[in-house]
């Protein structure tokens, strides 16, 4: 520790003696009581420990903020892979050594791997079920076994109650299978209907129910398959048709893709950014600007601090409308959200890479609000006011900065006085 100022000669030399003479514990005492009070009265702490939060919180968010603008503003985008021009129709991930060996290749999808579909029939939702009442038991066959399971139906249920209980029933088996009641509000009718999560049409993925005891699925229809299980088909750079009995599968040299729809275009496979990283980058950014946001904009008592949120409100306002078609948008608390799915089409449109890397850290978005928390980083002490020490002391403050190290200069009773912890 260091105190110096007001002092002559004789008293740094005395000063220099004592802390040799392992003393320097009643000054540290001494300046611990003056810069930390204990019972401070309602508003009149010294530097507390929310106040040295406050510090440390604003330096470390403003230099996570400027870190991620400077991924964003190239080098995020650099890092290609090989990407589906229609992730709706198939997505793709590239898992190979050398994206340079491989070429842009177009993937037509007839069909994809399907489970087997039951539909059963539309009934009358409110209508008072008409089939046997007390215990119906039934069971049913997929995956090479057979499960029984049982309903206990109600003299008053209506059609939808028993529809809703086997299907209940039939999740809570864990058979594979993923049973629903589909409602048509307009005819007021119901319908229970059973799908196969396992996909393909492998003799495993076949799907039977059947009575034991009582009519409930005779009365409801869940033995109706509306859907056979089906494989995959598709195509690469118009070749023979392949079959398989997963929608996920191997485009070759290291290129491997899940097929999510049939559809009649050829979906285009290139070199493209990862939307991976840049997706964590962008909730970098996001997380770092929220959390410098919500240090500044709490602390109240601090009119720095809120001049430091009131900065970052411009900047972000500034481009609210640009941000906004990129899915990112604020809160009422003026936190910044992302929509994730806006923010994806922005992605395959282009528009992402074209917002963060126009005119590098020269011009747009990223160059504004990297300069202020640049200079939050590096200038902090423009961004903490004296009042921060209460009333107990008046004065100026600074930070060095210097790895752990924190320099405040404090005038107090007309004296300055240096403190390097």
């Amino acid at each position: 520790m260091r105190v110096s100022g007001g002092l002559n000669n004789n008293s740094i030399n005395g000063l220099y003696n004592t802390m040799m003479q392992g003393k320097i514990a009643m000054h540290n005492n001494r300046l611990s009581r003056d810069l930390f009070p204990t019972n401070n009265a309602q508003g009149q702490g010294s530097l507390s420990a929310n106040a040295m939060q406050y510090i440390s919180d604003i330096k470390s968010a403003s230099s996570a903020v400027s870190s991620a603008i400077r991924e964003l503003s190239g080098p995020a985008f650099s890092q290609k892979t090989m990407v589906s021009s229609d992730n709706d129709v198939m997505t793709v991930s590239f898992t190979g050594s050398n994206l340079s060996n491989v070429n842009d290749m177009s993937v037509k999808v007839d069909q994809i791997a399907m489970g087997q579909l039951n539909e059963g029939n539309r009934m009358a939702s409110n209508a008072l079920y008409s089939g046997d009442r007390g215990s119906n038991r039934f069971e049913i066959e997929t995956g090479g076994k057979t499960t029984q399971l049982s309903i206990n139906v109600l003299a008053g249920d209506s059609n939808r109650d028993v529809q809703q209980k086997m299907a209940t029933a039939i999740n809570n088996a864990g058979l594979g299978l993923r049973a629903t009641v589909e409602t048509d509000s307009a005819t007021n009718t119901s319908m229970l209907r059973v799908e196969s999560t396992n996909v393909g049409t492998a003799d495993r993925n076949a799907v039977s129910i059947r009575d034991v005891t009582g009519n409930a699925v005779a009365q409801t229809g869940a033995n109706q398959v509306s859907r056979e299980r089906q494989d995959a088909i598709y195509r690469v750079n118009g070749g023979e048709a392949r079959v398989s009995q997963s929608n996920n599968v191997n485009l070759g040299n290291g290129v491997s893709a899940t097929l999510r729809a049939a559809s009649d275009r050829e979906v285009t496979v290139s070199r493209g950014n990862d939307i991976s990283i840049i997706r964590g980058v962008v909730e970098s950014l996001v997380r770092s600007y929220n959390n410098l946001f919500s240090a500044a904009a709490e602390n109240v008592n601090d009119p720095r601090a809120q001049g430091l949120a009131s900065r970052l409100m411009n900047v972000t306002g500034a481009f609210s409308r640009s941000l906004q078609d990129l899915g990112i948008g604020f809160d009422s608390t003026g936190k910044m959200t992302i929509d994730s799915a806006r923010f994806n089409q922005a992605m395959e449109s282009g528009k992402v890479e074209q917002f963060f890397t126009e005119g590098g850290r020269n011009f747009g978005f990223g160059a504004a609000l990297g300069r202020l928390t640049d200079n939050v980083s590096n200038n902090t002490s423009n961004f903490v006011s004296s009042s921060m020490f209460g009333n107990s002391v008046a004065g100026n403050f600074s930070y060095s900065g210097m790895g752990n190290a924190i320099q405040f200069s404090l005038m107090n009773s007309g004296t300055l006085f240096d403190y390097m912890f």
